[in-house]
């Protein structure tokens, strides 16, 4: 018997099918072209920010003279120094703030820009060569000025995400293209009371969420120790700029890592403060649920190339003084500036600090375990007693899923898709994107067994962390991470230790497109925005040939994880290792006392000079 329509169905029955099959049929197309017409537009919009930003760097340079009148000699050596280095040969009268800065732009403009490491986002050159002759002429008056101030006669970078008036803040999207800020954030404001001179912004990822910048506005950023690495992110066209010197000190911002890793990426030293110390407010707002996130919230914090630096800038980011002449407009009304205060922790000579070499839900490679010992080792050599942290089992594990549990509690990327509007995410989240969106009753009963029944124990355990919850589920999974913290730190407490010192991450600086499928290596550091503590990070050694680059007890394994980490090790060579120090909240000037500490007998920079 032939099959026809007329067998199955009555006419008025097919004309419903076929009414049917044309509305699913019209539905799709609009909206493949409805997809394909914003995607359009915000090529466009990224085409036309690339073609202005190399606009506006080549009529500034037809338009200005670069020439320093300093020679080579003092360039190169002002490119290392630090801000009381470059304090005192403003005050030696050996150069000039305008020479300084002009110093800082050939580097940007001869190795941050697209042409290179594609670090930058804006340029505000003009107004910054404006501003150091105005300084120039104060200096002139009164030479002392420039100890008045902290930043004063000091180039200065910050992340694309700060509010800075006439600047747009894209978090790497393009729906936020041509919207400049109409006024300066509280951190801008605080940086230009402090004189510092904001000449550049950097680059970051889409959404600001993953440890590679890379967006479809200004591209992939590259690490200036190794070009086929990433810089880290969200803050590494920040990080990135320190290690290449192209900017003396910078700021960034962490919900996850986003200081710490490209820190750790880069070979440079950060800070994130803990939350009681400073404000949300100050950066772009990413709208909805993502801004309404309070189990775990941004912290912002230096990055630079000594102890020092990142003091002063933490410093003037903690100013009460300056931030009470703010006008109220712009204030945070529940936050109040705590400055720095060293003198409850000089008066302790002897610290007992513990340590952390690895987390059991990911091994980190040989080369993270042997920065640790070297900074405890620095440690000893000044006097400080040292001793292992021995966590619960439980806790340990609480500790590295707590993060994700609470991030992806929303369900199915939804944050982030409201802020796309539209935009084509980047395939470094796409297999995050697809993980979350799985339902539940799938990844608990079928994907999760499946993991475990073919002997992917990481990926196991990780899979039941990301799934949406309902609000009773994300009410205890809160719970649960207020008892964490407090267990942690009672831990802390009862051993009195003041400080701990654990791997900056969970390797070297990945392979490009390696975050995609290594997002667990941040469990090592979006464990202390969970615990909301303070967390610096600093710079200890290089990679070595051997032992260095395995991970012990994983050399052969079927643990994709673990095979995929191993891939990411082969030829990581000579890339920086960083080292976390943490310690309890509003104790930021502790964590800064034992970096200096390690920092005073490491001497990294001294022996591993930056590169380019």
């Amino acid at each position: 018997m032939k099959f026809t329509l007329q067998n199955w169905f009555s006419n008025k029955e097919q004309k419903f099918l076929f009414s049917a099959i044309s509305i699913f049929a019209l539905y799709g197309l609009t909206n493949f072209v409805s997809k394909y017409r914003i995607q359009r537009k915000y090529d466009k919009l990224c085409e036309r920010k690339r073609d202005e930003l190399k606009r506006s760097i080549q009529e500034f340079r037809q338009s200005y003279n670069l020439s320093t009148g300093l020679s080579a000699e003092l360039e190169k050596e002002i490119l290392n120094f630090t801000i009381a280095e470059v304090k005192q040969i403003l005050f030696e009268k050996k150069a000039t703030v305008k020479q300084v800065l002009l110093v800082f732009i050939n580097r940007t403009l001869s190795v941050a820009t697209s042409d290179n490491l594609n670090l930058i986002t804006d340029i505000n050159f003009v107004e910054a060569l404006q501003e150091a002759e105005k300084q120039d002429q104060e200096i002139s008056q009164d030479p002392q000025i420039i100890y008045k101030y902290d930043l004063f006669g000091i180039p200065v970078s910050v992340k694309d995400t700060y509010i800075h008036k006439g600047f747009d803040n894209t978090y790497g999207l393009a729906s936020r293209l041509f919207k400049p800020a109409t006024y300066d954030g509280i951190q801008v404001s605080l940086i230009k009371k402090a004189r510092g001179i904001i000449f550049v912004r950097s680059n970051l990822p889409q959404l600001a969420m993953t440890f590679e910048s890379i967006n479809r506005i200004f591209g992939r950023s590259l690490n200036p120790w190794n070009k086929d690495r990433a810089v880290g992110g969200s803050s590494g066209g920040e990080a990135a700029l320190q290690a290449a010197r192209c900017s003396v000190i910078g700021i960034g911002s962490d919900i996850g890592g986003s200081i710490r890793i490209p820190a750790a990426f880069c070979g440079i030293y950060g800070i994130k403060p803990g939350i009681g110390r400073q404000t949300e407010v100050g950066e772009g707002i990413i709208e909805k649920a993502a801004s309404g996130m309070i189990n775990i919230r941004p912290s912002k914090g230096p990055l630079g190339r000594s102890v020092d630096d990142i003091t002063v800038m933490l410093r003037v980011l903690f100013n009460s003084k300056n931030y009470s002449e703010l006008p109220c407009s712009i204030q945070d009304p529940y936050w109040q500036p705590q400055d720095l205060d060293f003198t409850q922790n000089s008066n302790k000579e002897k610290l007992k600090i513990g340590y952390i070499e690895q987390f059991n839900d990911l091994l980190p490679p040989n080369c993270m375990k042997r920065a640790v010992k070297e900074a405890c080792q620095a440690l000893i050599s000044k006097g400080h007693e040292i001793v292992q942290i021995n966590l619960e089992k439980e806790l340990e594990h609480e500790l590295a899923v707590a993060f994700p549990r609470l991030v992806a509690a929303e369900g199915g990327f939804k944050s982030f898709e409201d802020n796309l509007q539209g935009e084509k995410i980047i395939e470094e989240y796409e297999l995050m994107e697809r993980g979350t969106k799985i339902p539940i009753f799938l990844q608990t009963y079928i994907l999760a067994p499946l993991l475990k029944l073919f002997g992917q124990k990481t990926l196991y355990v990780m899979s039941k962390q990301t799934h949406g919850l309902d609000v009773y589920q994300f009410l205890v999974n809160s719970g649960k991470q207020k008892r964490m913290n407090f267990q942690f730190l009672q831990y802390l407490k009862l051993n009195q230790i003041d400080a701990v010192i654990v791997p900056g991450f969970g390797c070297p600086a990945v392979k490009h497109g390696a975050s995609k499928v290594l997002p667990l290596a941040a469990l090592y550091t979006w464990i202390w925005n969970t615990v909301d503590v303070p967390a610096g990070s600093m710079p200890i050694t290089r990679v070595q040939e051997g032992d260095d680059l395995k991970i012990q007890g994983k050399e052969r394994t079927i643990d994709l994880v673990y095979i995929m980490m191993n891939q990411n090790m082969q030829n990581a060579q000579g890339l920086p290792v960083n080292v976390q120090v943490i310690s309890y909240p509003n104790h930021e000037e502790m964590v800064l006392r034992v970096m200096k500490e390690i920092e005073g007998v490491v001497k990294f920079n001294e022996k591993h000079p930056y590169p380019y």
